[in-house]
């Protein structure tokens, strides 16, 4: 394997409301320009959710990658804990949440940075092999690292759904980041879970490991699928996909 000193990039991205929901909460950043996606999940049930994802989108846009990565690291976590301080401030009291999930994934030289709030998701398809980068912050997720439960109950479990971490679900905000090597070939996919309530990680890896499809085509051909099955959720699709320049 060749790490990619210098790499190029093309990516898709779509959402939809879904079968079920009236509005979309989901909101998306692509700025294939300068390598950076985020997919920020409203969360569902509670107050503005469709307001707390943009304002999430809203304040990543602004930001720049440039050759300083510590830099760029610092505006996103300052910029995400601001966006927090206005939610929390909008909200009024601790009984009230105006919250969102974030996932985010940028380029940088011969490596890609993550950072992630909640259970939207970032998977690495690589050889064949499509293995999730995130860690689900689910009260779920939690039974799992503590081996109440297995990895396999997660899906079903009856409280799956409840997010243990968010923009904007308290006063103090703690972001999840991590740095990895890039490989030529590399295929990202960034996701909110309306994807993953309908299909799973097989399923997923057998529409991005059909290379003779395009991303776009790719892409829609996962939504349709989700929507086809029930599409209980808003579902967001990016596909970033890396090749040597």
């Amino acid at each position: 394997m060749t790490e990619v000193v210098r790499c190029c990039w093309e990516s898709f991205s779509l959402t939809d409301t879904g079968r079920v929901r009236k509005h979309n909460e989901d909101a998306f950043l692509n700025r294939d320009d300068i390598g950076h996606w985020v997919v920020a999940d409203g969360m569902g049930g509670h107050d503005a959710g469709d307001v707390a994802s943009q304002m999430v989108v809203d304040t990543l846009v602004k930001i720049e990658i440039g050759d300083d990565l510590p830099r760029f690291v610092d505006r996103v976590e300052d910029g995400l804990l601001d966006v927090n301080s206005t939610l929390r401030a909008l909200a009024g009291s601790d009984d009230r949440i105006i919250g969102t999930t974030v996932a985010g994934l940028a380029f940088f030289e011969n490596h890609f940075f993550m950072y992630w709030c909640g259970d939207s998701r970032i998977y690495l398809y690589r050889h064949g092999r499509l293995i999730q980068q995130t860690v689900d912050h689910t009260y779920a997720q939690q039974l799992v690292e503590e081996g109440k439960i297995s990895a396999q109950d997660v899906k079903n479990h009856p409280e799956g759904n409840i997010i243990t971490r968010a923009v904007g679900a308290g006063n103090n905000l703690y972001i999840d980041m991590d740095l990895r090597p890039l490989l030529a070939g590399d295929l990202f996919l960034v996701c909110s879970d309306g994807l993953d309530k309908e299909l799973d990680d097989s399923e997923i890896a057998d529409f991005l490991a059909n290379s003779d499809l395009s991303l776009e085509a790719r892409v829609r051909a996962m939504m349709d699928e989700a929507l086809r099955r029930a599409g209980r959720d808003n579902t967001t699709i990016i596909l970033a996909q890396v090749s040597a320049e």
